[in-house]
């Protein structure tokens, strides 16, 4: 799942060599298509900002089993700072139901005053095929990166908790056929870590509950090689490996991310 990193992240000055980038390493996400993430889970409050487009390019591995290759855009659409949202697409292959929409909305750290959490609501892995891939899930995040004035807190990151629901009971099921369709998220994110060549490096975990398809949670590294261009890599493990797919209880994520402002700043 892509990962947008709170107020880490900045815009791309160099337009022309994102977009580029952005075409060799992205095609068109795991089996769910999510709006901004962490690592596995949507723990986090961020939205892409107006006009900044957002290329994906996920995959998920482990021996010889795998889940599809996830690539998808994802926008910011509403140029209000006080109340933002983005919307997107992510494409599965290969799946006999490859599109994914997702959406959300919602406010900004800080930008009502000083210390205010951020929060968004949304849905994700909005699908069209009737039991297939038609999870619909709602989330709600609440989430607060520490200030750069408070002192030793702002160590502590960025630290998130939220709620999901997915619509579609028949797709929220456990391997012992218990349906599971509510679970609590929780989100962190380390401060950034400056690094001599590239940009930074963030730590970074997450997990969502439940005892169905999607509960599980992780943690790695992102690699932030410029602002713009991001490398995110770790484990993700399961709470039900048999309704997850995953047969022995945990995979391996590497993604890709690259943000390009098209307003051109």
């Amino acid at each position: 799942m892509k990962i947008k990193v709170e107020r880490f992240r900045s815009k791309s000055k160099y337009i022309g060599i994102m977009y580029m980038i952005g075409i060799i390493l992205s095609s068109a996400k795991n089996v769910y298509a999510t709006p901004s993430t962490v690592l596995w889970t949507t723990c986090t409050p961020y939205m892409q900002p107006f006009g900044v487009l957002h290329i994906t390019y996920d995959t998920y591995f482990l021996d010889d089993y795998s889940y599809p290759i996830i690539t998808g855009l994802t926008i910011g659409a509403l140029p209000i700072n006080e109340l933002q949202l983005e919307v997107g697409f992510d494409l599965l292959f290969p799946s006999q139901a490859p599109l994914l929409l997702n959406a959300k909305i919602g406010t900004p750290e800080d930008v009502l005053f000083k210390g205010q959490p951020g929060w968004s609501f949304g849905i994700f892995n909005l699908g069209f095929e009737k039991d297939v891939n038609d999870y619909n899930i709602l989330h709600f995040v609440v989430g607060k990166t520490m200030l750069e004035d408070w002192g030793a807190l702002k160590y502590l990151g960025s630290i998130n908790v939220g709620a999901y629901f997915g619509l579609n009971k028949n797709l929220f099921v456990s391997s012992d056929g218990e349906t599971n369709q509510f679970g609590i998220m929780l989100g962190w994110l380390s401060y950034p870590i400056d690094v001599p060549l590239i940009d930074k490096i963030i730590f970074l975990a997450d997990v969502m509950t439940g005892e169905n398809v999607i509960g599980g949670g992780g943690g790695g590294l992102a690699i932030f090689f410029t602002p713009a261009i991001g490398l995110l890599t770790g484990p993700v493990f399961f709470f039900d490996k048999v309704a997850a797919g995953a047969p022995k209880g945990w995979i391996w994520t590497l993604q890709i991310d690259v943000d390009i402002d098209l307003k051109g700043q």
